[in-house]
């Protein structure tokens, strides 16, 4: 059967890209969504982890080299979103350049690492508001459970899970709303944190300049050792992954060619210079005689007393920053960044799980569209049944290192996929931007990626336990449903089943696929010769049926085949008109 002419191009691109979701996320929406996923819990919660674990010098390199290999692995990101605008970002990118395995997976972690990351956002935001509420004395009713402090100094608040669900539902519900409303939504939200940490400092800024002995907290630099400088890199990873969620909005996204990568690389650099100034600002908000000294135990450097507080390290030093604005502002800051942040993983994670219904690696139920308001809501309601889960059973600590270890795991696929497309496919995709100085760049991305993921045992075993877990159960469902149901994509579908005149002058070219593992291979010099002729290409399977076996059960045997003619047509069919046979 021959291929109509594919859909018309989409605004700017000069590439055909179809879609049933709604294409109306602008430059700037694109990139208040990437900051919005990226400035949340995790700088809240890292910032004073990092600053104990790996000193006052660690905690400024800690964000300052993480901003670097943001930016290298957004450099790839950018690279693949530009030739391949489409929903489900990593999970096609995987797809063309390892293979359907490979994409399935790739999806399954990056949606456990979204829904992960928006629990963590949900949680941190009721810690902060539930201490603010209490402090000012707004909680005090009998009948409003009372935190209890445990025998290690740790504090419980029934009522965080409670606060946290209902913020977690919220969004989820305005995700339903639609794409448009998600990111005029999140836009607005992402202004007031951006504002918020901006305050923050320049409020450190003007600290220095009138105390300029504030910068000998500074000192010693990095007392802790280098290695603790990679262990809280891994932990803080998860507040630079914003570029992910960016990726993901390729069929919402006007002009995708042009503004995913323009956002992608925005948003870290925006992000990155804002975490070492709030950094900066955090180190030198204690003076050394504002160090409480316990009897009997020796004064604490400022930096380590405010590493002392752990997750809460950062709310601490605020205080001491701005004394009488400082519980209201961090609190607002918390509830501007936090849910911004959830409201971006959530569109996230919903859109890699939509990707894996799409494309039937996942039951087809997730690819439905609500046909009023046009977004994946099945999709959306098992991304909520994660984020339910983790807000109700994992530590908070657990859940930061569990999202940034998998979102390692992801992004150093990524670069794996950048490297492979561009070598094998380079001068066949069509590119809206190429990272300079390839393949150097994605390979020290991957070095320092393996090197954080590795340290990051020191700071939670448990990661190490959870993500490599979920991996697995993922390799299981590939097996056991994915391998066997997947099947093309809506737009694949488009090309195979609809009737195109073929004129008498014009080139035919019959491609025989019979096996998907070198369906790609088999096409490479097809695609040369059709560039050369403007030909029409013929994809053929002959399928061997068993003499016994009636004519009627021939599509048992045709799996193999209609694999291999699919992995080829996505190779080809962005530029050239396909039928098959």
């Amino acid at each position: 059967m021959a291929a109509t002419e594919p859909p018309s191009p989409a605004p700017g691109t000069g590439i055909h890209v179809s879609s049933e979701l709604a294409r109306d996320l602008s430059l700037f929406h694109l990139v208040m969504m990437g900051l919005g996923m990226m400035i949340g819990a995790g700088v809240f919660l890292g910032m004073g982890l990092s600053l104990g674990e790996s000193g006052p010098g660690g905690l400024l390199l800690t964000f300052a080299l993480n901003g670097l290999i943001a930016v290298l692995t957004a450099m790839s990101f950018a690279e693949l979103a530009s030739a391949i605008p489409r929903a489900g970002g990593v999970t096609n990118f995987a797809r063309i350049g390892f293979g359907r395995s490979a994409s399935f997976l790739a999806g399954w972690m990056e949606w456990f690492a979204s829904s992960v990351a928006g629990a963590m956002y949900a949680v941190t935001f009721a810690l902060y508001t539930l201490s603010f509420g209490r402090g000012m004395g707004w909680l005090d009713a009998k009948w409003i459970p009372a935190t209890t402090v445990h025998a290690d100094g740790s504090i419980h608040d029934p009522l965080v899970p409670v606060v946290a669900l209902a913020i977690a539902a919220f969004f989820v519900y305005i995700n339903y709303r639609g794409a448009s409303e998600t990111g005029k939504l999140g836009a607005l939200i992402t202004v007031g944190q951006m504002l918020f940490m901006l305050f923050i400092a320049g409020a450190g800024l003007v600290t220095i300049v009138s105390e300029p002995s504030r910068l000998e907290n500074f000192q010693p630099f990095v007392p802790l050792g280098w290695s603790k400088v990679l262990a809280t890199m891994g932990f803080t990873y998860v507040a630079f992954e914003g570029y992910e969620v960016i990726a993901q909005a390729g069929d919402e996204a006007i002009d995708p060619r042009r503004n995913l990568p323009k956002a992608m690389l925005y948003s870290v650099l925006a992000v990155t210079l804002t975490y070492v100034l709030v950094a900066i600002s955090t180190v030198v908000s204690v003076r050394a005689d504002q160090v409480p000294v316990a009897p009997g135990q020796p004064t604490l450097a400022p930096w380590a007393y405010l590493g002392s507080f752990r997750l809460e390290g950062f709310g601490v030093a605020v205080r001491h920053l701005l004394p009488r604005a400082g519980p209201l502002l961090v609190t607002m800051a918390v509830i501007f960044s936090a849910t911004s942040a959830l409201n971006a993983t959530v569109y996230s994670a919903t859109r890699a799980s939509y990707a894996l219904g799409r494309d039937r690696l996942l039951p087809a139920l997730f690819s439905r569209i609500s046909p009023t308001r046009k977004t994946p809501y099945i999709a959306l309601l098992f991304t909520a049944v994660i984020i339910v889960l983790v807000i109700t059973l994992l530590p908070a600590q657990d859940v930061a290192s569990s999202a940034s270890i998998m979102f390692l795991f992801v992004f150093l696929l990524v670069n794996l996929c950048v490297i492979r497309i561009r070598r094998r496919m380079g001068d066949e995709l069509q590119y809206g931007f190429l990272m300079p100085l390839f393949p150097y760049l994605p390979m020290i991305a991957i070095g320092c990626q393996v090197l954080m993921a590795i340290h990051l045992f020191d700071l939670s075993w448990l990661a190490w336990v959870v993500a490599p877990a979920w991996v697995a159960i993922g390799a299981m469902v590939f097996s056991l449903y994915s391998r066997h149901h997947a099947i093309a994509t809506d737009d694949e579908i488009h090309v195979i089943e609809e009737e195109h005149e073929i004129s008498d002058n014009e080139y035919r070219i019959m491609v025989a696929v019979a096996n998907p593992r070198n369906a790609i291979e088999m096409v490479r010099t097809t695609y040369r010769l059709c560039g050369a002729k403007s030909a029409h290409v013929e994809l053929l399977h002959m399928v061997p049926v068993p003499d016994q076996v009636p004519l009627a059960d021939a599509h048992h045997y045709m799996e193999e085949g209609k694999e291999g003619i699919v992995e080829a047509m996505l190779y080809l069919a962005p530029q050239f008109p396909l039928s098959t046979g």
